[in-house]
């Protein structure tokens, strides 16, 4: 079987959740004899592919030109949207950027209902995600959970390297990108009310409101670093906390489980249906995340956290899993 996958032009450029979800669903169908090719291009030549595979319906106008050139060529199409309902965000958010970014999802709305009409297969990343399409586009297109993976290596990560380089221990970690969206800024200020420093780690997508962040309490910010230095600030952190105001499920949820952290994740979002009870969770709002950082703080780490990962969540199984729906579409 030959699949092409399609994602925006930036995905390999700047980083993102489906920037790991794509290459590492493609690392592991590749593990299982699939061959499997990146292609960003809306005009690739698609003849010698069996199945495009493209990914997230947010930036729809790239979407929609994967979409529109894999129906010319009659090839079939499956999609995973990785999508988020941003309504809630947007009214509590004055930035002028993300309310034009709010009227520009409007105006582009019917691009995604006519892909999600038209492909033969969707993928969501969970029920609530499956939910919110059946909703609002009232989706009828067949579909299959597959959920969000993790690497394995988080799972043997060790503190020590992470201390010795920065002298941090007993903080609260964040890693991703840091943008209103991830809601750092209310993450700092409830920690601060606990006498808590966070780290970031990640890159900066909105400068101003990193530094409202700066503003907002104790804070280091550690940037971008490579996957082995992550996983040691997991297993040296006194927790890892996402509270943004939706993910789906939030890949670093599912690393930070991994590596033996407490996690504290928000309810916004697919994170219950992959953590169950074995996470504590938040609103988006100070008050809740205050609450959820007091009660994870004194409490040990979930003891079957780690294994539940690792036993349902590793880039093998869902490669299976992605193989077996592009059976049900290629026979």
């Amino acid at each position: 079987m030959r699949v092409l996958m399609q994602n925006r032009a930036t995905v390999l450029r700047v980083m993102a959740g489906d920037t790991i979800q794509m290459t590492k669903t493609r690392e592991a169908l590749l593990r299982l004899g699939v061959e499997v090719e990146f292609d960003s291009s809306p005009e690739a030549d698609l003849s010698r592919y069996d199945l495009v595979h493209i990914f997230n319906i947010i930036p729809v106008e790239e979407t929609y030109r994967f979409y529109r050139q894999a129906k010319k060529w009659n090839k079939p199409v499956v999609l995973t949207p990785i999508y988020w309902d941003p309504a809630e965000f947007l009214r509590h958010v004055e930035a002028k950027e993300e309310s034009d970014f709010f009227a520009w999802l409007e105006q582009t709305d019917h691009l995604r209902q006519e892909i999600l009409d038209g492909v033969d297969l969707i993928l969501p990343n969970g029920r609530q995600e499956l939910q919110l399409l059946v909703e609002k586009y009232r989706l009828i297109t067949p579909a299959r959970v597959i959920p969000n993976g993790v690497d394995p290596l988080f799972f043997y990560a060790k503190p020590d390297k992470f201390i010795n380089r920065y002298q941090l221990k007993d903080f609260i970690l964040c890693v991703g990108r840091i943008c209103r969206r991830k809601n750092q800024k209310a993450l700092i200020t409830a920690a601060a009310d606990l006498g808590k420093t966070v780290v970031l780690i990640g890159p900066i997508n909105d400068y101003q409101y990193y530094q409202e962040c700066r503003q907002a309490g104790k804070l280091k910010f550690l940037g971008p670093l490579p996957q082995t230095w992550v996983a040691s600030a997991y297993a040296a952190c006194a927790l890892h906390a996402l509270v943004s105001w939706y993910d789906t499920p939030g890949l670093v949820n599912l690393e930070a489980a991994l590596a033996g952290c407490r996690v504290v994740t928000t309810n916004r979002g697919t994170a219950r249906e992959y953590l169950g009870d074995m996470a504590w969770y938040c609103s988006p709002e100070p008050a809740s995340i205050r609450a959820a950082l007091h009660q994870a703080l004194y409490n040990p780490p979930p003891a079957r956290l780690r294994e539940h990962i690792l036993a349902h969540y590793t880039w093998d199984r869902i490669g299976r899993l992605t193989l077996d729906a592009y059976r049900e579409i290629c026979g």
